[in-house]
């Protein structure tokens, strides 16, 4: 067996393991039968057959882009052809399948982690648990875990007996030599340190000090404003052709030591593919970020500190560099304790930290820096977290702190209407400090009050003797209507004892404030109150359920309706939840691949199709990437939502569709229409 290749870290790994059509058991026939016909232009197609002896041809681009070169198996040439990897050069060559699985390992994650989870009973299902319970991977189905699991077979270092997964001699013997990725490295959880035992997130600070103080910080400049990432920048930008530090590397090698301005942006133009007024934003954020002065009338520069700050192993010194310039640039490594969306910490910059311009494309931006001198890493293709390094490097920078609101006057006596936040990372940090402390009870009804508005509710809060802790009230159509007690108990043990939920006090103030369902929150609950909670009909619900049905709303809300049905299942009321989130979550995972699948159509030079796509070649292609496959009905429902005039992605011909805005558009407008919806 071959010596593996050296593992990336954790945060630098794909997420996904492409699928070549035509047999999950036959992909590595199917790997070495497209391999070998590179090099070839991006234009060209590819053809193999599949052991069934059905030619399949794909256009090379879309093969290399989406399933080769997320795993290191083909790249780029200097003249724009796709050709194999180095090592898929040598796995050619050498023909072991072993050395083949290392490359693999090295490339994306949770592949010989996964063999390592294969135990004696092991189904797909007890390797999903793993992926996401011990590994932190944000799944929502099979389907990633099966896309592995093929490799896996195909490669021979594992079968499928029935259900159960079994590991060969041939998975054992590499699992030995494979440097595995421990879980708490892969939740981001391990502390870094450098080679003399200091913390290796320590900035390399940028001159003397960085000694900024409050009043620097506050009037530090909102936006950082357009920087080009490259000619293929077609979709996300954690797929563009230039990482954010890369662009700025580039563009400051294309100054020079100088030159006129109309020069330089034809430069821009021929490299990054901009247009002059793309040209003229680019300048501006240039000028504002202290890279580019002007020499002489229409004449610039790069600045004295500019090569150094952009010079290849100086991504965390530019990062120090750009946090003492930009608003909400170090601290978001605050807000990254846990995973978290672009679209939440927009929120958390505008509600915390007065950044009214904040938006998407900026926090993103933000991001692509920190990910570049890995302080922070993507989770999934929608949230992210801050890596070991970045928790430590944000203890040595100067963090604004959170603007201070004015203290509202408010009756004691009389009930508080909770605000609800955009956010929930707040609320779960309360839920987490005052439900395990058994002392602070009034701050933990607060919490659980915030919650529930949160997750839509009408909420108010009463505490005290004789009252209810918490009443939620779902504002709706009289039919609709309907209203919830909730009992906030917080436990120095960590456990609600038998004796704090009395259940005749949950039944008069149930009957009181006229409430249809009841609900205790608590850390745990001693496992006799269970049993009776179920025989009273209440709801009992652990602090970390809420704190996931918070996460997940907040990505996925769920109607207020269909938490009522949730609610009426008291045995099942977990279960039941998980499930409506999973179809939610299935549902915008759904629309999200119709968006690319379209837009994919839409980039390409077909003139027979013009841009438009089939429902049927939609579903075939989705159809190898869920479980259960999408109906045509769940397929033509989100269609029909795509193509409403107030969405307007899709336009309808003669059963066929095609994009007709840039999915950048259509993610502003769905957000302009919430945000329209949320302040009115």
């Amino acid at each position: 067996m071959h010596q593996p290749v050296s593992a990336k870290q954790w945060r630098d790994r794909s997420n996904s393991l492409g699928y070549i059509q035509g047999g999950t058991e036959a992909q590595v026939d199917l790997l070495r039968q497209v391999l070998l016909q590179l090099p070839c232009d991006g234009t060209d197609a590819l053809e193999w057959l599949t052991p069934e002896g059905k030619r399949v041809s794909v256009r090379c681009e879309d093969l290399c882009r989406r399933v080769l070169s997320p795993a290191s198996l083909a790249e780029r040439s200097d003249g724009g052809q796709w050709q194999p990897s180095t090592y898929s050069q040598q796995w050619l060559e050498n023909k072991d399948n072993s050395f083949l699985a290392a490359h693999l390992h090295a490339h994306v994650k949770y592949f010989g982690e996964l063999l390592l989870a294969i135990g004696d009973q092991t189904k797909h299902a007890d390797l999903l648990e793993v992926a996401t319970e011990t590994y932190g991977l944000n799944w929502t189905s099979l389907s990633p875990v099966r896309d592995r699991t093929g490799w896996l077979r195909s490669l021979g270092m594992i079968e499928l007996w029935g259900q159960r997964v079994v590991r060969t001699e041939l998975g054992d013997a590499l699992l030995e030599i494979l440097p595995l990725c421990p879980p708490e490295s892969a939740r981001g959880e391990e502390e870094a340190a450098g080679p003399d035992g200091g913390e290796e997130g320590q900035p390399a600070l940028f001159g003397d000090s960085l000694e900024l103080e409050q009043v620097d910080l506050r009037n530090r400049r909102a936006l950082i404003g357009y920087i080009p990432r490259g000619n293929a920048s077609n979709s996300r930008d954690g797929d563009s052709t230039l990482t954010a530090t890369a662009a700025l590397r580039r563009l400051v090698t294309l100054l020079g030591d100088g030159t006129g301005l109309e020069e330089f942006g034809e430069q821009c133009g021929s490299e990054f593919g901009i247009s002059k007024s793309s040209f003229t934003s680019t300048m501006h954020a240039l000028r504002h970020m202290g890279l580019v002065e002007q020499t002489s009338f229409n004449h610039f520069a790069p600045s004295e500190d500019a090569r150094r700050l952009v010079d290849k192993g100086n991504e965390r010194l530019l990062a120090v560099y750009l946090h003492s310039r930009y608003q909400f640039f170090g601290e978001i490594l605050r807000h990254l304790g846990k995973p978290a969306t672009t679209s939440a910490l927009v929120a958390v910059a505008k509600e915390m930290y007065g950044c009214t311009q904040a938006s998407n494309g900026e926090v993103r931006l933000r991001l692509g820096f920190l990910q570049d001198a890995g302080l922070a890493e993507r989770v999934d293709w929608q949230r992210f977290r801050v890596t070991a390094a970045g928790r430590s490097f944000a203890k040595h920078l100067t963090l604004q702190l959170p603007v201070e609101t004015e203290p509202q006057e408010t009756d004691p006596a009389g009930p508080q209407r909770a605000t609800p936040s955009p956010v929930p990372e707040a609320v779960i940090a309360q839920l987490r400090q005052h439900g395990t402390v058994g002392t602070d009870s009034r701050d933990f009804e607060e919490a659980v009050a915030r919650a529930f508005a949160f997750l839509g509710f009408h909420a108010e809060h009463f505490g005290g003797s004789g009252r209810t802790d918490v009443l939620g009230i779902a504002q709706l159509a009289t039919k609709d209507r309907y209203r919830i007690i909730v009992d906030a108990k917080s436990s120095g043990s960590g456990q609600v004892a038998e004796s704090s939920v009395k259940f005749d006090a949950l039944r008069d103030h149930k009957r009181k404030h006229k409430a249809d369902h009841v609900v205790v929150v608590g850390p745990e609950f001693a496992p006799r109150l269970k049993n009776w909670a179920a025989e009273n009909e209440v709801v009992l619900l652990r602090i970390e359920d809420l704190v996931s049905l918070l996460d997940r709303h907040s990505r996925n809300p769920m109607p207020l309706t269909e938490l009522r049905d949730a609610l009426s299942r008291i045995d099942t009321f977990s279960d039941d939840l998980a499930e409506r989130y999973q179809a939610l979550e299935r549902r915008s995972l759904l629309m999200r691949r119709i968006i690319d699948l379209a837009f994919q159509e839409a980039v390409d030079e077909d003139p027979i199709d013009d841009g438009y796509i089939s429902v049927e070649n939609i579903i075939y292609a989705l159809r190898k990437e869920f479980t259960p496959r999408p109906s045509r009905q769940e397929v033509d429902e989100l269609i029909a939502f795509l193509s409403s005039p107030v969405v307007a992605a899709l336009e309808t011909a003669k059963g066929r569709h095609k994009l007709i805005d840039s999915p950048r558009n259509l993610a502003l407008r769905l957000a302009g229409l919430g945000s329209t919806i949320a302040t009115g």
